[in-house]
């Protein structure tokens, strides 16, 4: 397994020409093992910092196939990490084409919202008055966005499997739930994680006097 982690520092203040400007220092990490992703952790704490973690999967694993959210969903599970679970899609198109998408998403229970720009010159049939006009497919585009925001992902199976049967761009996106500068749960959730994962490390001062507890 190797992960590569992207450390976040606190903003820092620096004077230049009379003006105070903000920077933040970032530092790369690539092919870590397990361990080392942990150590690198543990470091930051070491040094004073309070340190937030997130975890991005890749597109695809390194056997070539496309990363499981729900595999990744159930070792969660399995160590008793609560998560939130988003469904995403990338569909833009016809308005008849995108309206077959939201009744799918309808027909799960799940709430959405649709956009649709258009574009208007002295070329265009579409009339912002008429909102007849509104479906010509050259002048025409509609995004559908799915409101599917679950605890648990079997939930989103269903939608899912029909939005893969109609060849559309689905991902899920995994937020899980743990403790701030605890080396116990970012090791158990970091063990969920595929082959290729970016950990992302973000930096904060630590709160020493318990300010925001």
């Amino acid at each position: 397994m190797s992960y590569s982690v992207k450390i976040s520092y606190p903003k820092e203040e620096s004077a230049l020409q009379n003006k105070t400007t903000e920077r933040r220092v970032q530092e790369f990490l690539e092919e870590l093992d397990l361990n080392q992703v942990i150590e690198e952790y543990g470091k930051c704490l070491t040094k004073g910092y309070s340190v937030s973690p997130t975890f991005t999967p890749p597109d695809e694993e390194s056997s070539g196939e496309e990363a499981d959210p729900f595999a990744i969903a159930l070792k969660l599970d399995l160590a008793a990490i609560p998560y939130k679970a988003s469904l995403k899609i990338m569909a833009s198109g016809s308005y008849e084409a995108i309206s077959q998408i939201a009744k799918m998403i309808e027909s799960q229970g799940f709430d959405f919202d649709i956009s649709v720009k258009l574009k208007i010159n002295e070329n265009s049939p579409v009339n912002f008055d008429k909102t007849a006009t509104w479906l010509d497919d050259k002048y025409a585009k509609y995004t559908v966005l799915p409101k599917a925001n679950v605890s648990d992902i079997k939930e989103l199976k269903s939608l899912y499997d029909l939005l893969m049967e109609a060849r559309q761009d689905v991902k899920i996106n995994l937020k899980p739930k743990v403790k701030k500068d605890d080396d116990d749960e970012f090791a158990t959730q970091l063990a969920a994680y595929p082959d290729g994962t970016l950990i992302t490390l973000r930096l904060t001062d630590a709160d020493i006097y318990g300010e925001d507890e």
